[in-house]
């Protein structure tokens, strides 16, 4: 893909122009702030509703469970490493540079996030796929006693529903956050014993959704392929065309328009 094809491609948002003329405000943080908020309502409100549209509709298309997948233990206390997605939205957020350059890069990254989660939740609905290794974990915990049934019977399968299997949105979304920030990180020669922890933390994420049976080995596959195709395809060149000249003048056009508005 050319830049201008980039550039035409990854045309921010209208959404983004108000916010943008506020960049500067809440100490260079309110665009960051803005898009926690879009993040709430374009992907976390529309994987809820995915999902509780899949599990009403109940139809399991595909199944891709192997025999890996009974191989592979259950490990209740895993769930804490599974928890850790959570961590990594508003990381990349807060350690994104804080220039115009990287806030156009955290749009560009958060728009790809967008789009890539809209396809999966579509696959959710078109090829759905009922997580039944769910059946592995014991179960009384999966009727909420003790310790980890709360976390199990109480918490996550309340909220989840068995729909959610490939490509696992844990792997993509993780992935994509944690090769950005290693990008910035890299940018600022700040490559550090940080970042190496980073990465054995996120390896027991990946390992995580298999041995909490939240997913199938699949799903981890599919989801690397997925978040890798979207890294070196899609962000990280969006993310060097962000750096160029042309991106200045992208840029301007965006000012252009809240100026626009703002007079308007």
């Amino acid at each position: 893909m050319s830049s201008k094809q980039l550039a035409k491609f990854l045309k921010p948002w209208s959404v983004w122009s108000r916010p943008w003329r506020k960049r500067e405000q809440m100490g260079g943080r309110y665009l960051q702030f803005w898009i926690i908020i879009m993040a709430i309502l374009f992907l976390a409100i529309p994987y809820v509703l995915t999902n509780r549209l899949a599990d009403w509709m109940d139809v399991s298309r595909f199944d891709p469970a192997t025999s890996l997948d009974n191989a592979i233990p259950f490990i209740a206390w895993t769930f804490i490493p599974y928890l850790t997605l959570y961590l990594y939205y508003p990381a990349a957020i807060l350690l994104s540079p804080r220039d115009d350059t990287g806030r156009k890069q955290l749009l560009i990254l958060h728009q790809i996030l967008f789009v890539v989660a809209w396809i999966i939740y579509a696959i959710f609905i078109l090829f759905p796929s009922r997580i039944h290794i769910r059946e592995q974990v014991p179960a009384e915990l999966r009727d909420g006693e003790g310790f980890w049934g709360f976390f199990y019977g109480d918490l996550m399968f309340q909220i989840d529903m068995p729909w959610n299997a490939w490509p696992s949105l844990h792997i993509v979304q993780s992935l994509i956050l944690l090769l950005s920030i290693q990008y910035w990180m890299n940018k600022r020669g700040k490559y550090s014993r940080a970042m190496k922890i980073a990465w054995v933390c996120w390896l027991a994420l990946a390992i995580s959704i298999t041995t909490t049976k939240q997913h199938f080995v699949f799903d981890l596959w599919t989801g690397l392929a997925v978040a890798l195709l979207s890294w070196y395809f899609l962000i990280k060149p969006a993310f060097i065309w962000a750096e160029g000249e042309e991106a200045e003048e992208h840029c301007a056009d965006w000012d252009e328009i809240s100026e626009l508005q703002a007079s308007g």
